[in-house]
């Protein structure tokens, strides 16, 4: 057979001849034949051996081609491994190294116990008593959704309340975080050590101390101290330095002062394991010291006259009024009382939403500071600074007589009087408040040429009216003094005469908040210098030693010179802002007149106490139903001052009848106690 006929054959007859071929060679290697072999070989066989040596070697040379194609790769395979690895060392080593640190080290909140707030003599008026938060720690729940599902699960079983609820705290909070959410707060230590119990095998669930604060004098003082919450998503924003399981001032000198109360907390840093289990502690940085708040307050007189205007209340059957009690001679508050007011232990405790609800739903609106954010007619508590604007511009003079027939009619319009007075001086006109009086002296009647409502606008500006009075409580309001440009401005409308009449009275658009009053009628009483009102007299460390004085802050109203300013005796130059725009003449015979409205007109029922009071009484009409509130705003004695009281019932009927008994008893509970 020739060679072209063996490529020919089949390729399974050309394996198997080489199979042959190689077994033969390998028995003949042996020196006996194979059973079932020939001893000799065909020639094909002899070829096909030849071709087996080379198809069957066991190494066979590689091209050089190939081998620099994996040299090169092997190098580049190197750069890159080496690439990568001094990128994680030294690129991301440092974060890498944090991470391990976190996963480490745990750092856990130390707060120092909120700072305590005083009356004036040391009452105690809020306690930090203890309490327990339940808590999830982020970074120790179950990373599977299945294993998170199952804790809350368990947590709303305990509790009784919806685990989708319990859940919901953990939105928008970073899943590896150390720093603990707040899932229920204010939970008592018998219940706190039941739970601790139950929820031991609860995976990123603990308890906590913490303390919550008690005020000794819920609904009195809630308006004044306010409460604390716990905080928010709101409260959290921009505030980097607190945890979410802190509370927080809301309302009251409780946020008003809340960089005071609260300190910055401190630190404890210890190392855990996997499971979150605490070893030892590494690092301890100690809280900052608290500090706490002496008020000018008189917690005596605040809950005297709570309760004192609340029995007038119902006696009256309303249920809204405020009070308003400070020292003219330097603007502490006294006293400063809303009714409703509202449990702020409920709030400090947790206030359920449907219970939150319902008190901002409440037409009473028992969470609205009357007092500071309340904006009323004033009525005819306002004619003492009218009064004073007409004697300083010349208008009328002690002795100026207007006589008083009937009500005035102009053009159709008729303004009224509450009776006809005859021939009326400025000391009858605030003593026994006639309105045609200070229609006259403010519009002008016939040749009488009066204020005129830009010497008005003028004037009360002056007093303060309109203004902040810089009080140291949250949310305070202006009140409005109105003008013939803001009418026109706003309404549309041309300023009429009867506008005038209007403000003259207190009424028409001119409103003023209950602490305006008593803060510039204590202007009057003292002789010419509006005090800024404030509350907090001292703020104090955690062992009741001074830190800070609160300085009063004053202007003068009344014409005086740099040389005359040692008649406030303790205040110094830097402090007063001399502004004076009226003579102290002018203002003793307001003063007078005041003192007149007690002797003879219509606070009369005052004559009794035991010093000489001076007063004005005022009956606004309100836009809702024509319903009158019922004014007061006294101070006594009338010689030197130690009390300026104003009080404000809302749908009183009238401030002689109504208003004048309830601050003649504060008054002389007062002077007598």
């Amino acid at each position: 057979m020739d060679i072209d006929q063996i490529f020919e054959k089949s390729p399974r007859k050309l394996a198997g001849l080489r199979q042959k071929s190689l077994l033969a060679r390998y028995f003949s290697f042996l020196n006996f034949p194979p059973h079932g072999l020939k001893a000799s070989l065909e020639p094909e066989e002899v070829f096909l051996d030849a071709q087996s040596d080379q198809g069957y070697k066991m190494e066979v040379p590689i091209k050089r081609r190939k081998f620099f194609f994996f040299y090169v790769l092997a190098i580049i395979l190197f750069f890159i491994l080496v690439g990568m690895a001094g990128w994680l060392q030294i690129i991301k080593g440092g974060a890498y190294l944090s991470q391990a640190e976190k996963n480490r080290v745990r750092t856990i909140p130390i707060f120092s116990p909120r700072g305590i707030i005083y009356d004036r003599v040391g009452e105690q008026l809020i306690y930090n008593v203890s309490t327990f938060d339940l808590v999830a720690i982020p970074a120790y729940l179950p990373k599977e959704e299945n294993g998170r599902e199952e804790v809350f699960r368990e947590l709303g079983d305990v509790l009784g309340e919806d685990p989708e609820m319990l859940e919901a705290a953990m939105m928008g909070v970073q899943p590896f975080s150390f720093n603990p959410v707040l899932l229920k707060g204010g939970i008592e230590r018998e219940k706190a050590l039941f739970l601790e119990t139950e929820l031991k095998n609860l995976p990123g669930v603990e308890i906590e101390s913490n303390l919550q604060r008690e005020y000794v004098f819920p609904f009195v003082f809630s308006h004044i101290i306010g409460y604390v919450g716990k905080m928010t998503e709101v409260d959290l924003g921009g505030r980097p330095d607190y945890f979410s399981t802190e509370t927080i001032g809301k309302s009251g000198l409780e946020l008003e002062y809340e960089n005071v109360l609260r300190t910055l907390p401190g630190k404890k840093e210890v190392e855990v394991d996997a499971y979150g289990t605490i070893g030892q502690t590494l690092r301890v940085v100690d809280p900052g010291d608290a500090r706490g708040l002496v008020l000018s307050i008189d917690a005596d007189l605040q809950n005297f006259i709570y309760n004192r205007l609340g029995d007038a209340l119902k006696q009256l059957r309303v249920s809204r009024a405020v009070a308003v009690a400070l020292n003219p001679q330097n603007g502490h508050i006294l006293a400063l009382v809303t009714i409703p007011s509202f449990d702020n232990n409920l709030m400090s405790q947790g206030i359920s939403q449907e219970k939150y609800g319902q008190l901002l739903s409440n037409p009473l609106q028992p969470l609205f500071n009357r007092a500071v954010s309340g904006q009323y007619a004033p009525g005819s508590t306002i004619k003492p600074f009218v009064g004073a604007a007409a004697l300083e511009e010349g208008v009328v003079t002690p002795k100026t007589i207007i006589n008083d027939v009937g009500p005035l009619v102009l053009g159709g319009w008729t303004f009224p009087d509450w009776k006809t007075h005859g021939l009326v001086d400025i000391y009858r006109a605030i003593a026994e408040s006639c309105n045609i009086y200070f229609y006259t002296v403010g519009g002008g009647y016939g040749d009488f040429k009066g204020l005129g409502v830009d010497r008005l606008e003028k004037y009360l500006k002056l007093f303060g009216f309109g203004s902040l009075t810089g009080i140291d409580l949250p949310n305070e309001k202006t009140g409005f003094i109105p003008s013939a440009e803001w009418k026109k401005e706003t309404k549309g409308e041309s300023w009429y005469i009867g506008d005038t009449y209007h403000m003259s009275i207190g009424q028409g658009d001119v409103t003023v908040t209950p602490l305006q009053m008593s803060v510039l009628t204590a202007a009057i009483a003292n002789g010419g210098t509006v005090w800024q009102p404030y509350i907090v007299d001292k703020i104090i460390d955690s062992e009741k030693n001074v830190i800070e004085e609160i300085k009063p802050q004053g202007r003068k109203i009344d014409f005086v010179s740099a040389q005359n300013l040692d008649i406030t005796g303790f205040i110094s130059k830097e402090n007063l802002d001399i502004t004076g725009f009226i003579s102290k003449e002018n203002l003793d015979i307001i003063r007078s007149a005041m003192r007149q409205t007690v002797t003879s007109g219509s606070a009369q029922y005052l004559k009794t106490l035991s010093v000489a009071a001076a007063g004005k009484t005022g009956t606004a009409q309100t836009t809702v139903d024509k319903k009158n509130n019922a004014w007061f705003t006294v101070f006594a004695p009338f010689d030197s001052p130690e009390i300026e009281l104003t009080i404000l019932i809302e749908e009183g009927v009238e401030g002689s009848t109504s208003a004048v008994p309830v601050a003649r008893d504060i008054l002389q509970w007062y002077f007598n106690r």
